[in-house]
């Protein structure tokens, strides 16, 4: 498989070169070159030994890779690097957020069961190892509650709340699922690290807190129980990412139904307009 990187100036993209220049099982993947407007960044993979080549444009590799990993930092970009690779029917991990805009979502997906595109990607946080225990204890208890917290970025260059934000939706999917009715959030000043967040399921309530804690919480409360993860440590989170990514090529079949990539988007527009309008704001699940 003939791989390229899309925007170098995410920590992703040096992870992935990394494991698939060094680690065994990623053998079958040749990494033929990345694009990134940082310059810096793509010296860094250049001089690591990492990268073989950094293009001029994001579409210089159109007819030359079979997949392409999409790692920019800004959302924006993962729709405008990504979009034509899919229409060519192109395999393509997208980082988080999967994108800012609901509409590019839907127009990636669109295009992707037009041609035959395999995608994947979203929050590498989804593989934290204590999550899929906090999952199975949640599935067999009745729920009356949760917590989810995890760190935010408000002021950045890269979309601002929509630039880190994913993770807490994604670890919160993986344990409650991702069937939320409605969202109500306060973020009283949008300069600072402070989002909180009330996520309806309908029998039970998630509160979400976004602070600048650089630490992940997931809590579960049932009626005889509460269990509970809190970490610093993403452990293998971007090994666990690019082995989905190899999985899904090798056997032409996508890890989830493209509508679980848009969802993470409908629930982080719905957050943002609560916030802004101060309303609470109903999630479409169709």
């Amino acid at each position: 498989m003939k791989a390229a990187i899309l925007g170098t100036e995410n920590s992703h993209a040096f992870a992935f070169a990394k494991y698939i220049k060094e680690d065994p099982v990623f053998s079958d993947i040749e990494l033929i070159g990345v694009y990134g407007y940082d310059d810096m960044a793509n010296g860094r993979l250049l001089k690591a030994g990492l990268a073989p080549y950094a293009a001029k444009s994001p579409d210089e590799f159109l007819g030359k890779a079979d997949a392409v990993l999409v790692t920019a930092r800004h959302g924006e970009h993962h729709y405008e690097y990504a979009l034509p690779y899919i229409k060519q029917g192109c395999a393509a991990f997208i980082d988080k957020p999967f994108t800012v805009e609901l509409a590019h979502a839907q127009e990636m997906i669109d295009c992707a069961q037009q041609s035959g595109a395999l995608l994947c990607g979203g929050s590498s946080l989804k593989f934290l190892s204590g999550l899929q225990p906090l999952r199975e204890f949640a599935e067999s208890n009745k729920l009356l509650g949760g917590y989810a917290g995890a760190p935010i970025d408000m002021v950045n260059p890269y979309a601002g709340f929509f630039f880190y934000s994913q993770h807490l939706v994604e670890m919160m999917f993986t344990v409650f699922g991702s069937g939320v009715k409605a969202v109500t959030a306060y973020c009283p000043d949008d300069t600072k690290k402070r989002v909180s967040v009330i996520f309806d399921y309908g029998e039970f309530d998630v509160m979400g807190q976004y602070t600048s804690s650089h630490a992940y919480t997931v809590s579960v409360y049932a009626e005889k129980e509460t269990r509970s993860i809190y970490t610093h440590d993403l452990g293998d989170c971007f090994r666990q990412e690019l082995l989905e990514f190899r999985q899904m090529v090798l056997s032409g079949k996508p890890p989830h139904e493209y509508e679980e990539l848009i969802k993470p988007v409908k629930v982080l527009n719905a957050i943002h307009k609560s916030y802004t309008d101060g309303v609470k704001i109903a999630v479409q699940n169709d």
